[in-house]
């Protein structure tokens, strides 16, 4: 089935040529609403904005108002200085990294009288927050990413967006209007996803509106009348804390949720909530068919959600209903993994991109409820973990190979808590986990792991008989990323490896395999040195920092980022540049051979 899609992104952003590329695919028209615009108007956009840019932004809303409620689907692409977009239209936010040159380069000044750098700074500042709220995803495009592979992205997603509307995972799903003003947009994504409706908090609307989509009356405040201005609502969900206030006298019966959110794990809290079902079925009879209880206690730490989980467990295993959704952003991944397990109630956050205290936003739950459910899981841990490619790529793999049985976590863990991670995750469906630094090294020293060859750090955990081994799958990466530099006629020569974290051992075997040397590396903590003069054949930067692109860097012909996320622009003493990507996609497949999961070739993202 067809829709419409809405991009938005900076300008040089690549909505136009991309945008063309979507509507192609998805044998629907293309629209840019710049061109349109100009065509009506009998002038360019730009003459427009800068003969009268109020003027120009009122049009442009005009029109896009008008295609808005056109009923032939398109791909719309916006200018990057539009100031708002009509909801309920899937929209992406294309962020192409290296835009702000090619925007300073290719395109008229929007501020001549503020300096280049103020200019852009501008840009990010008055556009970005715009951006982050309005679109349900954002598609990341890296330097040196091709046309190709960017649209094969964007389309691949997009199919994605309009795959999810009313999956089995979502539709129990409510959305969380920021405030009231984003009360609209909230209907509109429940309506266009097929969710669950929008959660009215006592607290944000004291004063209950009437939305226009089913809706859960949530009681957050010392409003004892709440319930009975919500008459209409499609739920009630009660906060423990106010248990004093909840009046359903004469109100039909409905979906009840009794909800603690303690900021501590104590036991004495969790056994005042599963009591509460023998108080509603003497008290309140008729509502306790339709009661689930749910635990949200705030968790500060691995062990605290090890205790946690599995006071939940016990209680869930006898048959109870009720539903864990611990609070704080480090445990975002357990939300999503438990759409798996059929949750009973999830909230989610309009825009994209949320890393505040508030419920994940669509984005984030994408690549979790597209497909059949998982059966087993594997993730990425460590610290950061936000930018990883991987919960898309490993699930695209699997609904490919395996009517998509896997699923893929993103979760934050320090080297302080390994051991209790990876005696929880196990417990949960995890079977394997890829390891980022600095916990390459940090992770061969926990007690629940073991290794079978002759490695003092890794990447990559299998389980295997109950226990975790741990194998390095980067010497794969790192190969495939010198067969693709080697094809580009660099020759292999003497190469510099800067950064010494758990990565390196890798890169030196797979440089040594392919025939590079002599092989300096360097702790990226003491810079270039005497190597700062010098001219090699390849530079390998495996030190995660932008320091490395200092102007002392030596010469090159060939420069590698292992980063394939916001890279900073090529080194002026680079001729060629190189990044991550081809290393990640490798060393992911061979996780998966690992893992026992399918080669898939010919997969688009491949």
């Amino acid at each position: 089935m067809n829709c419409s899609f809405l991009l938005i992104g900076h300008r040089t952003s690549g909505k136009s040529v991309l945008g063309r590329r979507l509507a192609e695919a998805r044998g629907i028209r293309f629209i840019d609403l710049d061109e349109l615009i100009a065509e009506r108007e009998g002038r360019s956009a730009t003459d427009l904005v800068t003969e009268n840019e109020t003027q120009f932004r009122r049009l442009e809303q005009e029109v896009l108002h008008e295609l808005a409620t056109h009923s032939q689907d398109a791909v719309i692409a916006t200018g990057g200085g539009c100031e708002s977009w009509p909801v309920g239209i899937r929209t992406i936010w294309l962020y192409r990294e290296g835009w702000e040159e090619s925007a300073l380069r290719d395109r008229a000044r929007l501020r001549p009288r503020l300096s280049p750098e103020e200019e852009i700074t501008w840009m990010k500042d008055s556009r970005e927050e715009r951006y982050r709220r309005a679109a349900h995803l954002c598609v990341h495009i890296e330097r040196n990413c091709g046309e190709d592979e960017a649209a094969r992205r964007l389309i691949f997603l997009a199919g994605w967006l309009a795959d999810a509307a009313g999956t089995p995972g979502m539709k129990k799903s409510w959305v969380v209007p920021r405030d009231a003003a984003d009360l609209p947009h909230a209907e509109a994504d429940a309506r266009l996803f097929g969710l669950a409706g929008v959660e009215i908090r006592s607290d944000v609307f004291p004063d209950p509106p009437e939305p226009a989509v089913p809706w859960l009356a949530s009681l957050r405040s010392d409003d004892a009348t709440f319930f009975q201005r919500s008459a209409s609502a499609t739920a009630f969900d009660c906060d423990t804390g106010f248990l004093r206030c909840l009046d359903l006298h004469g109100l039909d019966p409905r979906p009840l949720y009794l909800s603690s959110h303690p900021d501590d794990v104590y036991k004495e809290f969790f056994d005042f909530l599963i009591g509460l079902p023998s108080w509603v079925e003497k008290s309140l009879p008729s509502w306790y068919p339709q009661l689930l209880l749910k635990y949200a206690p705030r968790v500060k730490s691995w062990v605290e959600l090890r205790y946690a989980n599995q006071l939940y467990k016990v209680y869930e295993k006898e048959g109870n209903r009720i539903s864990f959704l611990p609070q704080g952003k480090n445990w975002k991944w357990m939300r999503a993994q438990r759409l798996f397990h059929g949750n009973d109630v999830n909230y989610i956050s309009t825009g994209c991109l949320e890393h505040s205290q508030r419920p994940p936003s669509l984005d984030y739950f994408l690549p979790h409820v597209v497909g059949d459910h998982a059966r087993d899981f594997y993730g990425i841990i460590g610290q950061p973990v936000e930018h990883s490619f991987g919960d898309i790529f490993h699930r695209a793999l699997s609904l490919e190979s395996d009517r998509g049985a896997a699923g893929y976590m993103k979760i934050p863990l320090t080297a302080t808590e390994i051991d209790n991670c990876l005696h929880l995750l196990p417990q949960i469906g995890f079977k394997g986990l890829s390891v980022t630094s600095p916990l390459k090294t940090a992770v061969f020293g926990s007690n629940f792991v073991g290794t079978e060859l002759a490695i003092t750090s890794g990447n990559t955990l299998s389980l295997v008989k109950g226990s975790f081994l741990l194998y390095d799958t980067d010497q794969a990466g790192m190969e495939a990323a010198l067969e693709v530099i080697e094809s580009d006629g660099v020759t292999p020569g003497s190469a510099l490896v800067f950064g010494s974290g758990g990565v390196t051992p890798a890169i030196t075997r797979a440089l040594e395999s392919r025939g590079w040397g002599p092989i300096s590396v360097l702790r990226a903590r003491d810079g270039w040195g005497e190597h700062a003069a010098s001219t090699v054949q390849l530079v390998v930067d495996a030190s995660g920092q932008d320091a490395a692109q200092k102007a002392d860097a030596p010469a090159c012909v060939a420069w590698l980022d292992l980063r394939y996320r916001n890279l900073p622009p090529q080194p002026p003493r680079a001729e060629r540049f190189y990044s991550g990507m081809t290393f990640y996609k490798q060393q992911a497949l061979a996780q998966r051979r690992l893992w026992g999961m399918a080669d898939c070739a010919d997969h688009p993202l491949l």
